[in-house]
């Protein structure tokens, strides 16, 4: 198989990227509605055409804020309808790309392109969302606002009413330019009975890799073969993207591949692969799950409708990153350090962050307030059960909602500390990573010479 076509089966099956394989954008599909984002169709639309400079001053002193994203969402329409009609004297212009399958790959590059240039020279939108955008080069050449100090002089915002852990970790360099208006857990989940079935005790709030690795070797026998489908280089990177701070400060340009923690790594996952914790050989025990909400915590740990009954585990963590579980920001937004408007975006950020915008049942990702989780939770107690889609692998069957395991979850969300990237630079670097480490797992090079080789790359390309 062709090693970029491996990579991208491989990116989509374990790294988790988002925006090729969880199919989400709150209920809106690309093309549903909205304007030509600046770069992405030389096209405009009438009132709706991207704006040269950060909003500003209108008619009568009404002021304007430019809200530009890739695909258009529903939630920040509605968001967008209530906080006019609470100020008047602001307008919220959503401008976001039309196309579909056949050209979603050019248009977000022009869109990407576009945005990173209207910035650079100093214009562009006032408020962005930032989950397929550069953060981290934005941040190095101080191009977004940092948002941690607008919430630090804000005596209205109170931290408590919002999942902390997930704001505290969610931070680009010295601070939060991102600001996640919701997010996804990232872990692994497995069939109960078996688990069970072994007597095996897991402590997975605090296990790392290496805990895994030797737990797994009690574990995997008869119908389970290896704990993990993956091969070498594929497990590799996922534990670098799991923990790409240990490895590289994309906003410093500067990488740290050459480090034993790296090496050591390498050497940690091929000892996996001899020792058959991963392997591509038959069912896995353990299976890579996103979860994107409370009601597709049950649809997941359901067993994707096979009739399994699956317990989600905290995802483990590399032996320098400490304990806690994984996420991934969903609806990033920042602001650009070049908008005119900064404190009435700020308003429209923590508005769009407050319980004030409802939820939708079908949404994607869990809400950072935490007011709006508790009626989630409340409304899915109610309801007893989760509906589900008739082409999908439940066939339309809903799923139970289990009360005692749905308390369950809070501690899954509050314990989340390790941040998932995803996407920016990462997809080029995973590239890097996969095609060098093959040499050592081959047997044809070091660790030591690989992690040099993967050193010099991705630190030249940082800093392209």
């Amino acid at each position: 198989m062709n090693p970029k076509i491996s990579l991208v089966i491989a990116s989509c099956l374990v790294l988790f990227t988002i925006a090729a394989c969880s199919g989400g954008g709150g209920g809106s599909q690309p093309g549903a509605s909205g304007t030509n984002a600046a770069g992405s169709n030389p096209a405009k639309t009438g009132d709706n055409a991207p704006q040269d400079s950060g909003g500003g001053t209108g008619t009568g002193g009404k002021k304007t804020v430019v809200f530009q994203m890739f695909f258009p969402d529903e939630r920040f329409q509605e968001a967008k309808k209530k906080y006019e009609a609470l100020h008047p004297d602001v307008t919220i212009l959503l401008e976001d790309v039309r196309t579909d399958d056949s050209h979603l790959e050019a248009e977000m590059e022009k869109f990407q392109t576009g945005v990173s240039t209207a910035m650079l020279a100093g214009k562009g939108p006032d408020l962005i969302q930032l989950d397929d955008l550069p953060v981290e080069s934005y941040v190095r050449h101080g191009l977004l606002v940092n948002l941690e100090t607008m919430m630090s002089q804000d005596s209205s915002f109170n931290k408590d009413d919002y999942f902390a852990n997930i704001l505290d970790n969610a931070k680009t360099g010295d601070g939060i330019y991102k600001m996640p208006l919701s997010f996804f857990l990232v872990g692994l989940s497995a069939n109960k009975d078996a688990i069970a079935q072994s007597g095996v005790k897991i402590e997975d709030q605090t296990w790392s890799w290496n805990d895994f690795a030797e737990i797994s070797n009690k574990l995997v026998s008869g119908e389970y073969r290896q704990a993990l489908y993956a091969e070498p280089q594929d497990m590799l990177n996922w534990m670098v993207s799991d923990n790409a701070s240990l490895f590289m400060d994309e906003a410093m340009g500067k990488a740290y591949f050459d480090a034993a923690s790296f090496t050591g790594l390498m050497k940690q996952v091929k000892a996996m692969s001899v020792e058959g914790v991963i392997g591509t050989d038959g069912q896995p025990l353990f299976i890579p799950v996103q979860i994107n909400s409370p009601g597709d915590y049950f649809k997941t740990l359901n067993g994707g409708g096979r009739g399994l009954d699956m317990r989600l585990f905290v995802q483990p963590h590399a032996q320098e990153a400490g304990v806690g579980g994984y996420f991934q920001v969903y609806r990033g937004v920042g602001i650009s350090a070049n908008s005119k408007v900064k404190e009435q975006a700020w308003d429209f950020i923590k508005f769009m962050m407050s319980d004030q915008v409802s939820v939708s049942p079908i949404h994607a990702g869990f809400p950072i307030n935490k007011k709006l989780y508790d009626r989630e939770v409340a409304q899915l107690k109610k309801d007893g059960q989760v509906p589900t889609e008739k082409e999908g692998p439940h066939h339309g069957v809903p799923v139970k909602v289990n009360d005692e395991e749905l308390d369950g979850l809070m501690k899954y969300l509050t314990g989340a500390s390790h941040p998932v990237p995803i996407n920016t630079k990462s997809t080029k670097i995973a590239e890097m990573v996969y095609e060098e480490s093959k040499a050592f797992f081959s047997g044809q090079k070091s660790a030591e010479e690989v992690a040099k080789l993967i050193q010099n790359k991705v630190t030249t390309y940082l800093n392209e």
